[in-house]
């Protein structure tokens, strides 16, 4: 009677070790016993080399540890490891509220964060009775934001560093015609509003003059708010979503997604949040129908999470293991997409220290 390799024996034998309990059989097992089994020839058969079937069962063994160690290994990787096909925005926003919300919340007498920014924008200075033309620049700033949870401690911007620089050779040379004088000022999506002119840094500009609208902070669109406000802001996300389209509507804004996902991100990069509240804000940007995951992508320090995208223009990106936020981009309009604002969090969270504020201090009016 004629004895072929039996499929199902192959097959059963092609299993990985990890998903049989007390299995010890490798692929390297599974060549050595293909190889072991006799393979008498029938009478009157031609006979074939031993190579050949040797060399079949080979492959065909391999393939299937190859193919059934395959499966296990993609079913392992787990969410949004998969760059061409990543998961929906819903679902990724979902899973790092579920990450964040774990852990530990602290406290302290500030919320201190510390971040670098990039903007462009445009500035015309000149000579008086000279009709000054529009220099189109960029300006980097490294700062951080102390804000104080009481309302007796005072709060703080920091520039730390500053540069500015003409975005081409044509508004370079019009730059030097008009002066040379120092482009833009700290800014970014989450920055603290400075305006006006401003010392070249170390500086420092306080924050809560509610006197002063222009630089009061924090804020939540056109509203004033206090660190005490923010913090009581509520950990579900459907009252969450509420209380900001109150606040969009008290100061004249449209309480539409645009003005939700803008306010959610400048909560989760600059301002005091609970790991509660800051997964309230993930589920209600989960909620919004223009958001986008847009796959793995790199921020303006290197580091590498998922991209959330509203309307093409506004990117978060977080990382994944952890759920925090590493940074927010704003893109130009036009088909180029070129990146015209980004804000990175290098760090965030509670302390007991005090800000170390430079000799320069920037007068609230």
């Amino acid at each position: 009677m004629s004895r072929k390799p039996d499929a199902m024996r192959l097959l059963a034998m092609a299993r990985p070790a990890s998903l049989d309990r007390g299995s010890r059989l490798s692929a390297a097992d599974l060549l050595s016993k293909a190889g072991d089994e006799p393979q008498p020839r029938p009478a009157g058969r031609p006979s074939r080399p031993r190579s050949t079937i040797m060399t079949a069962i080979r492959i065909a063994a391999v393939a299937m540890v190859v193919t059934v160690a395959t499966v296990a290994l993609v079913r392992s990787t787990g969410t949004g490891s998969s760059t061409s096909h990543p998961v929906s925005a819903r679902s990724f926003l979902l899973a790092a509220a579920d990450r964040i919300e774990t852990t530990s919340a602290a406290t302290g007498r500030y919320w201190h964060s510390v971040g670098q920014s990039m903007a462009t924008g445009g500035d015309g200075r000149g000579p008086i009775g000279m009709t000054p033309k529009t220099v189109r620049y960029q300006v980097t700033c490294a700062h951080e934001v102390w804000l104080g949870k009481s309302e007796r401690e005072p709060s703080w911007l920091l520039v730390t560093a500053q540069s500015g620089k003409p975005l081409a050779q044509a508004d370079e040379a019009i730059w030097r015609q008009q002066g040379a004088y120092r482009l833009g000022a700290c800014e970014g999506p989450g920055v603290p509003s400075i305006g006006g002119v401003v010392p070249p840094p170390p500086f420092a500009l306080r924050l809560d003059d509610q006197h002063n609208p222009e630089v009061s902070y924090p804020q939540v669109g056109p509203v004033h708010v206090t660190t005490k406000q923010v913090m009581a802001l509520p950990a579900d996300p459907v009252r969450l979503k509420e209380v900001l389209e109150k606040w969009a509507r008290q100061g004249g804004y449209p309480a539409n997604e645009e003005f939700l996902y803008t306010q959610a991100t400048s909560l989760l990069s600059q301002l005091p949040t609970t790991p509660q509240l800051r997964a309230a804000l993930y589920r209600m940007l989960a909620s919004l129908s223009s958001v986008k995951n847009i796959g793995t992508t790199a921020d303006p320090l290197g580091r590498v999470g998922t991209g959330i995208e509203l309307d093409g223009t506004r990117q978060i990106i977080i990382e994944e293991s952890s759920g925090q936020l590493l940074a927010v981009q704003e893109r130009s309009f036009d088909r180029t997409g070129t990146l015209t604002s980004w804000t990175a969090v290098t760090t965030s969270g509670w302390t007991d220290a005090s800000p170390r504020l430079p000799s320069t201090i920037v007068p609230d009016n």
